[in-house]
Order: C-alpha cells, then structure tokens, then sequence
C-alpha cells in the first residue's frame, strides 16, 4: 500500500518522499496527485524505533504489580506523542496505526509476519530494568551530595574517588554529544551583572564602583556557587538586563548596582539554555537515537539545576553535581556555560570560568519598581 507525504508532519520523511517517490493516490489519506511511496520502503527508517522502544513485558521492563495500561501504549501512540512524526490526516482517523504495520508487514512472506513488531500490543519507553544516562547521573549526583549516607568515614564530608570516577564515567558518555549545544559568543558581546545595594559618598546616592561589581578574587570566595566551589572565582552574569536584576531576587524598593560591559575575546560556551532536542528522529544513525536521546534527557535536566534558584538554606553539598559538571566543562577546553534563568522568563545567565574575558565598562544604580510573586503548594520536588 502506497502512504504519502501528507501522511507526514516530520519534515525529513516528508522530503524523503518527494526524492524518492511518484505522483499518485495515497491509499491511506486519500490524498490525491501527491508524492506516494510503497510503505515498506520506510522500513529501514522506522526499524530504530523497535530499538529505542520495547514491547511491554511485566517482571521484565515493567514492574510487577504496574497497571500496564498506565505505562504502555500502542507503538503508534508512543511515536506520535514524543515525535509527532504523523500528520493530522492520519492522526484524527487513527489511520497511522495501520500505516506503522504496514511499513513493518510489506516486504514480509506470509509466514514471516509473525515475527514482525505488532504495533497493536502495548510498548513502553521505559525499561525499569535499564538504568539511563540521566539515571545513573541522579545515582551519582545524591553520592556527590550526600557521601555520609555510603562512606563508612567521610571526612569533612568530601566524595571518595569513587564518586567521582563514576561521575566521570557517566559523563563520558555524554562527551560527543556535548558538542551539538556549543555556542561561540563573538569578542564584544554584552553581558549584565548587578550587585544589591549601593555606596554614600558626600551625601550622595551612588552605584557601586566598576571594580566592587566584577568577580571577587578568589581569597574572597568563602561561599559556593552553582560551578564554583570555595577558593574559585568565576563570573557570573546574564544577556539583558531585567535578567541580572532579577536573578538578585531584590525586594520592591531596593537599590542595585547595574553594570554592563563587554566580552573581550571570542567565547566558547556549553548552552544548556538551548535545550538539546532533535528535530527528527532521523537526522541521525538509527543504532546512535537510543544514546542520543538519553543524553538529550540528561542534558535539559543539567540546565534545570544550574537554572534553579539557591537558596540560603541549602546545604552547600548541593552544589557539588552542577560544580562536577562545571569542571568537566572546563577540562573540555571551553570558556564557561549558558543556562537558562528561573527567575526572568526567557532569560539566560552565563558562567565564565575566567573573569577576565569580560570587561565591565558602565554602572548606574536602579530602583526595583515591582517585584511579581507567583507560589504553589509545596509537595517536596525541588
């Protein structure tokens, strides 16, 4: 049977067609004088997601006493939702169920059917059995911030080198794919950053000067940061204004120190900002998609804890995840991190690892006019 490009949402299938089809009548959408092709000709693309998705097995991929009906689908089902590969042509009459069996039926013998992924059963996206990249990384980031809990003597608290060759294990997984998220920041770049408060001199009302606004020197570091430890000095600063103020947290009415400047040389930056997605699921190798998804899961949650605000109370062990991973980033030879901020929507921050690569050249002092409170119920989930 022959599908069609409107049968597709996804753009690379939809050109795949075009290149490698012919005029006709789709015999699933009825579309009519539109690039067809034998739908067994999408077999190869479509086999990858038989090895990122699995059929439900109870005691094998899903737990025991699980209510299957709550954690599978239809293989479908389960594409359409996370890829929206399917058209709406398809999708409303739920026509791209019988289109996927078709792509996996229509170059088998009849007594090779059976042996064809039944798209009909229910499947699952998650192995309870397989432990992901973000997994293992969640394993490795509560030993890195509670080492008490599995040290029989821990002291001072530090992670053993264990720890820590667990956590550089798990991140050299995700050391090639790092690379689709960097991001150059061209020399002269502007960047913000604000201190809270401001200096009296001669009864006048003034922004702190340019030198008490930068990065502290290093001796002065007493506290730790979301990348830095104690004794390490990086910049902290954001792309727009209302950004740098709003990551102070300031009260309505408070005076702050707003500086500008600019970078000095050309940055190369990890942005986590950006999220890591794919467009498609066939922009890549079939066999790399399982790997590459996981990563993208473990990277969209790294630019949720560096985006996540600090609080006063915070044990300052937990940190420890976001500095690992900042050193990581720093041995790979890049200049610092983009993340996204929690407290301006839209807006990004940046870490720099080395202070100087941005000069601050303007400070003037601002008054907070509002300060916007939105709240929920707290149930526990940072």
């Amino acid at each position: 049977m022959r599908c069609c490009e409107k049968c597709f949402d996804d753009t690379y299938l939809k050109e795949y067609i075009r290149e490698h089809g012919r005029l006709g009548t789709c015999q699933f959408c009825l579309a009519r004088r539109v690039h067809v092709i034998e739908a067994g000709e999408l077999e190869d693309l479509f086999t990858r997601f038989t090895a990122l998705y699995s059929p439900l097995q109870v005691g094998v991929n899903a737990p025991p006493d699980m209510d299957v009906h709550r954690i599978g689908d239809p293989l479908g089902t389960i594409i359409q939702e996370q890829w929206g590969i399917f058209s709406d042509r398809l999708g409303d009459t739920e026509r791209h169920h019988d289109l996927l069996s078709e792509i996996f039926t229509a170059n088998l013998r009849n007594e090779e059917i059976l042996d064809a992924p039944d798209v009909n059963e229910l499947w699952t996206d998650r192995d309870w059995m397989h432990h992901s990249l973000l997994d293992r990384w969640g394993e490795i980031a509560e030993e890195l911030k509670h080492p008490e809990e599995h040290q029989p003597i821990a002291p001072d608290l530090e992670p053993d080198e264990a720890d820590l060759a667990g956590a550089m294990d798990t991140l050299q997984w995700f050391e090639e794919d790092i690379g689709h998220s960097v991001v150059t920041l061209p020399a002269g770049s502007q960047v913000f950053r604000v201190r809270l408060g401001y200096r009296e001199q001669d009864y006048q009302t003034l922004p702190y000067p340019i030198a008490e606004v930068g990065a502290p020197p290093a001796a002065a570091v007493t506290l730790p940061g979301r990348a830095n430890a104690v004794g390490v000095s990086y910049l902290y600063a954001a792309a727009d204004e209302r950004t740098a103020v709003a990551e102070k947290r300031p009260h309505r009415g408070a005076l702050v120190t707003l500086a500008s400047g600019r970078t000095t040389r050309e940055l190369r930056l990890v942005d986590l900002s950006a999220g890591m997605t794919l467009s498609s699921p066939f922009e890549c190798n079939g066999d790399y998609l399982p790997s590459l998804v996981e990563s993208c899961e473990l990277f969209n949650n790294l630019n949720s804890e560096f985006a996540k605000p600090l609080r006063h109370t915070d044990d300052v062990h937990e940190y420890l995840p976001t500095q690992f991973f900042a050193d990581w980033v720093k041995d790979h030879h890049y200049d610092g991190i983009r993340y996204g901020s929690a407290m301006s929507e839209g807006g990004t921050n940046i870490v720099l690892f080395d202070p100087a690569a941005v000069e601050l050249t303007a400070v003037r002092l601002v008054r907070v006019d509002a300060v916007e409170v939105i709240y929920s119920d707290y149930t526990g989930d940072d």
